[in-house]
């Protein structure tokens, strides 16, 4: 689907999309971010401006009642359009023939110009919800995935202080085997029995104490363990949501993805009538010069 055929403007928000020049209704603005704040209220319907970045004299069909503009072409003149609105009243027709510009009230040629565009403009709508959808479904895959970098954080926060209390265990266990080496040099070279049976008491506490820092190690290592289980269990079940979320997301893109080849081909169906109808309204004299 073509990007250059169709630019969507709108004071209320912008959309890029496929070929068509339907005048689209503004999407509401998006939420704030916060969790608990409320989703904002949708904006007031503003001007409503369609611009088709096609090929050929530009035109513009103007509805004056509620305010919105469809033009095509790359050499609208904006301001003179502008001007127009504020002198007619209702739906006219401007358009450009030769460098000049004319416009036209005929109420049978408006007619089959706004008739031209209704596929177009329904087969837009229902972009337009198929947008929301997966606007809604890629906000939850959002908040799914800052859970799970939450998580990734947490595990790593945790196995920080639990690998610098390895290290402090592993640095007394240093200490005391070099305590228990020398208490055993002493007791192996002691000239008395009671030099002996003292080293022999030193070496039987310090062996105690090694025994205690490896049972704390292990306690450590046990811990690291759980946890890692346990947030590993959290973000398979996160991630299995997010499969879930991602399946609809799939189907919606398919969804557009056709939807976006109609309209195109609706749209180039409109383009041709609306300059079918120019001609004939130049031809028949159903237009006059804008000064």
């Amino acid at each position: 689907m073509s990007t250059s055929y169709r630019l969507i403007l709108s004071l209320a928000g912008i959309v890029l999309g496929g070929s068509a020049l339907a005048v689209q209704p503004p999407e509401p603005p998006a939420p704030p971010a916060a969790p608990a704040a409320p989703p904002a209220a949708p904006a007031a319907p503003s001007k409503k401006i369609t611009i088709s970045m096609g090929s050929g004299d530009g035109y513009a069909l103007v509805d004056s009642s509620d305010d919105s503009v469809t033009m095509a072409g790359t050499d609208v003149d904006g301001q003179q359009i502008k001007q127009l609105q504020r002198s007619l009243k209702g739906h006219f027709l401007w358009f450009r023939e030769q460098g000049k510009g004319y416009v036209t009230q005929d109420a049978a040629l408006l007619a089959r110009v706004r008739d031209a565009w209704k596929p177009s403009q329904q087969l837009g709508l229902q972009m337009s919800g198929l947008g929301k959808q997966m606007s809604e479904h890629g906000k939850a895959m959002g908040e799914l995935g800052s859970k799970m970098g939450a998580h990734g954080a947490a595990q790593a926060n945790g196995g920080t202080r639990d690998a610098q209390q390895l290290q402090t265990l592993g640095r007394q266990q240093q200490e005391l085997g070099r305590k228990m080496g020398e208490a055993a040099r002493r007791q192996a070279q002691a000239g008395t029995e009671t030099a002996r049976r003292a080293a022999g008491r030193e070496v039987e506490r310090l062996q105690q104490q090694m025994e205690d820092a490896q049972d704390a190690m292990e306690e450590v290592n046990d811990r690291i363990a759980t946890k890692q289980e346990v947030e590993a269990d959290k973000v398979d079940a996160l991630s299995r949501q997010m499969d879930q979320r991602g399946k609809p997301m799939e189907t919606l893109g398919k969804q557009m993805e056709a939807l976006g080849r109609q309209q195109e081909k609706a749209s180039k169906a409109a383009d041709k009538t609306t300059r079918q109808v120019i001609a004939q309204a130049f031809s028949e004299g159903k237009a006059r010069p804008v000064r």
